[in-house]
């Protein structure tokens, strides 16, 4: 019987029959320069796939903040509106002509007289509350944006709720949203 620890430690004998295991090669330098060169054109396409994909992603986040910027004003141009006081228009106007471009400026002023006097004349008081808002539409510099508010109204006439679907067109002028213009949609 033959003891187990020496069983081990001799070599093992080649069947015959069986093929030879092919010896290892190994590369040359031409071999080694192919496989570095694959390696290198795939390290610059994995780095060029990753400034693609984080320019997409940070373009991305500025389109969303973009649009809750949009919604935002939107939204505070809404609320403006709705906070009357007739006992004080100038401030009033004031109040909502920062949220105004130029053009939209122009063209509420001339409409404004007739309302503040109205307003003043009832002794209006008025505080709005938005109940949703969202992007109808949008690119880099304009937005359309819904708005859904409703005002509590009081003056001489009683107390009153009136609920408002705007559609608010906001342009961006130096970096910043502005309501061009707004009108009611049924």
């Amino acid at each position: 019987m033959t003891d187990i620890s020496e069983v081990g430690a001799q070599p093992v004998p080649h069947d015959p029959d069986e093929p030879a295991a092919p010896a290892r090669r190994r590369p040359g330098r031409r071999g080694l320069a192919v496989i570095a060169a694959v390696l290198f054109v795939l390290l610059v396409a994995g780095i060029a796939y990753a400034v693609v994909m984080a320019t997409r992603v940070s373009s991305f986040d500025q389109q969303q903040r973009d649009r809750a910027d949009a919604i935002g004003v939107a939204q505070q141009f809404a609320l403006q509106m709705d906070d009357v006081n007739g006992a004080h228009m100038d401030q009033y106007a004031r109040s909502i002509d920062k949220l105004l471009t130029t053009k939209a400026r122009t063209k509420y002023q001339k409409a404004f007289d007739q309302v503040a006097q109205a307003y003043k004349q009832s002794h209006l008081t008025a505080h709005g509350k938005v109940l949703t808002a969202g992007i109808g539409e949008a690119d880099s510099d304009s937005a359309t944006v819904l708005v859904v508010h409703d005002m509590t109204a009081k003056s001489d006439a009683g107390t009153r709720l009136h609920h408002y679907r705007w559609s608010v067109e906001l342009v961006k002028v130096g970096g910043r949203w502005l309501v061009d213009d707004f009108s009611e949609v049924g």
